[in-house]
């Protein structure tokens, strides 16, 4: 889950598992179960799930999910609401150091596939996503 926020609400819901369970029934036709980060069956499986979230969040939005003017929503939400341990992303990840207290993570990495400007050199094996070198930090908790 690319916001805090949200990883935290989604948590709280699951909770009321009647409410849930309509809820998921009704908005995507299925039951949708919660993998905890540390249960993924790989490293890589969380790194999957943002770049997947990042490529919808972006085709709704209407942004180029391999040159973004702008966060999706869902990937700005917590540094709009200044969510005090959120996710924090960065469009231009150049002009944060890495490392740097409240640089957050590498959103320009996320959509892009081999060979994007300022891309880590890091690839998925999985070109098919969209998705690509994940830029060292690539996404939240992945609850």
């Amino acid at each position: 889950m690319p916001s805090q926020v949200v990883d935290d609400a989604w948590h709280e819901f699951i909770l009321f598992t009647r409410q849930y369970d309509k809820f998921c029934r009704h908005g995507f036709g299925r039951f949708l179960h919660h993998t905890p980060a540390a249960a993924m069956s790989s490293p890589t499986q969380a790194s999957d799930g943002i770049r997947r979230a990042w490529r919808l969040a972006c085709a709704i939005e209407k942004i180029d999910p391999k040159k973004p003017e702008r966060l999706p929503r869902l990937f700005a939400l917590d540094a709009t609401l200044a969510i005090a341990g959120g996710f924090i992303y960065q469009l231009d990840c150049l002009a944060s150091a890495p490392g740097a207290a409240g640089s957050g993570f590498c959103a320009s990495h996320i959509g892009c596939s081999s060979g994007c400007s300022g891309d880590s050199g890091s690839s998925s094996s999985d070109s098919s996503d969209g998705g690509g070198g994940d830029g060292g930090g690539c996404g939240g908790g992945g609850d």
